[in-house]
């Protein structure tokens, strides 16, 4: 496996010169968040920014028609979706298919599947989002959701970033149990939480959903915003029960009352919320999907 630890100024400037950036904010998300961010903003001047991404535009108008929003009468225009799915999860949709497309990897590492990986986040999301509105006893479902969405967000930037070290990651977890958490803070001195985060940050996410991917293993550090940091954890455990590990060989044993406990629930209320993420999972064929359209898509499927 070669060397098992890496120090801050090796992760920094990478394997040779030049210091490892995160990704630009994309110009579609930068200008979404502009206009979703003043007072005066129409539907009809966040559908004219949907609309020159055309990727955007079809998940957009997908969604919208999507069994997850039950919507009667079919959405025909970006600005009817637009209506339909209100301007916050636009914003947040965009930020979603915006990290999926420029941080997706492009190469495959032994033993991690990037395609369960995927399942394993949208779980993650529909978790998050039925445990959030049971603590909270409803309201605040969506922002959860795309916490859930893209909590391990910080493993696709190490993977883009630092590829032969993620191998070692993996083979790390492999081959001596560790979490991706405790093997990714010996091997690089960082861990995908925290390097999630920065991204967030970076790219303006509102401070509630930053706060949901950056403190997502350790809910109790983020402060004001604590409820929605324990249901990710909570949803990130559950989602492990329900979809298969996308590590080769590794195995992970959870218990509901493991859920219940990371959320403060009873373990009584576990059957709604399993009931609840199995019906939410079959709405969710759209999301899913966008697997189909990452790159290298192609390869992960083989």
């Amino acid at each position: 496996m070669g060397s098992l630890y890496i120090t801050m100024e090796e992760f920094m400037f990478g394997r040779s010169s030049g210091k490892i950036d995160l990704p630009s904010v994309p110009a579609t998300l930068a200008r979404i968040i502009q206009i979703t961010n003043s007072p005066d903003a129409t539907a009809e001047q966040v559908a004219g920014v949907v609309m020159l991404d055309q990727s955007l535009a079809t998940k957009v108008l997908r969604i919208a028609n999507s069994a997850i929003y039950g919507r009667r009468i079919k959405a025909e225009t970006i600005s009817d979706a637009v209506v339909t799915l209100g301007f916050s999860a636009v914003r947040n949709l965009a930020a979603s298919a915006s990290v999926i497309d420029a941080l997706f990897p492009r190469q495959m590492f032994p033993g991690f599947l990037w395609q369960e990986m995927w399942i394993h986040s949208v779980t993650a999301a529909v978790s998050s989002e039925v445990i959030y509105s049971r603590m909270c006893r409803g309201g605040g479902g969506e922002v959860a959701f795309v916490a859930g969405l893209l909590h391990d967000v910080g493993k696709l930037i190490l993977a883009r970033a630092l590829p032969e070290r993620f191998r070692q990651v993996v083979e790390a977890c492999r081959d001596y149990n560790f979490t991706m958490s405790q093997a990714e803070r010996n091997l690089l001195s960082t861990d995908h939480a925290k390097v999630g985060g920065e991204l967030a940050e970076q790219w303006s996410f509102p401070e509630k959903l930053r706060d949901g991917i950056t403190f997502h293993h350790n809910p109790g550090e983020a402060y004001g915003n604590e409820d929605l940091a324990r249901a990710v954890n909570a949803a990130n455990l559950l989602a492990k029960r329900m979809s298969r590990n996308y590590i080769v060989g590794v195995s992970v044993e959870i218990s509901l009352k493991d859920v219940a406990d990371a959320a403060g629930l009873m373990v009584g209320d576990m059957d709604f919320i399993v009931n609840q993420v199995r019906e939410r999972m079959r709405q969710c064929s759209e999301i899913l999907a966008w697997s189909n359209t990452m790159p290298g898509a192609a390869h992960l499927a083989a």
